[in-house]
């Protein structure tokens, strides 16, 4: 099976073989779990990925050297419609924008129309 379509289910199984057969109680996690651990960020949530295969996000962090931090790269104003609206206010809940996030392990969320009453939670959860 191609290790990119392995379901969080099919790694909690390779953990919980790992585990059964390991010589020392304290044995570091071996790299090719962490290789399955990371096709999975992106599809479940760390939450889900944590709960599941018994490990934490200090761990994950620290072997797949996640890059939490937001970036932004572009900004980029309409001037045609800049022109006819007033200037944006994040005090005005009826406003709209698009954005585009990166993750580090290249999933893209692009958002057109997103009230920016909402852009706080979506990437505080998009980032996770």
């Amino acid at each position: 099976m191609q290790q990119n379509l392995l379901s969080l289910d099919d790694v909690k199984a390779h953990f919980e073989h790992w585990r059964a057969t390991r010589t020392k109680l304290r044995e570091r996690i071996p790299q090719y779990l962490w290789d399955e651990v990371k096709t999975l960020i992106g599809r479940y949530s760390l939450t889900e990925i944590t709960s599941v295969l018994r490990i934490n996000t200090s761990q994950i962090k620290d072997n797949l050297k996640i890059n939490t931090k937001i970036n932004f790269a572009e900004a980029r104003i309409d001037t045609l419609n800049s022109l006819q609206h007033p200037p944006i206010t994040f005090l005005d809940i009826e406003q709209t924008c698009s954005i585009e996030l990166h993750r580090t392990n290249g999933v893209i969320l692009k958002i057109s129309s997103l009230p920016m009453i909402s852009i706080q939670q979506i990437i505080s959860q998009f980032m996770e």
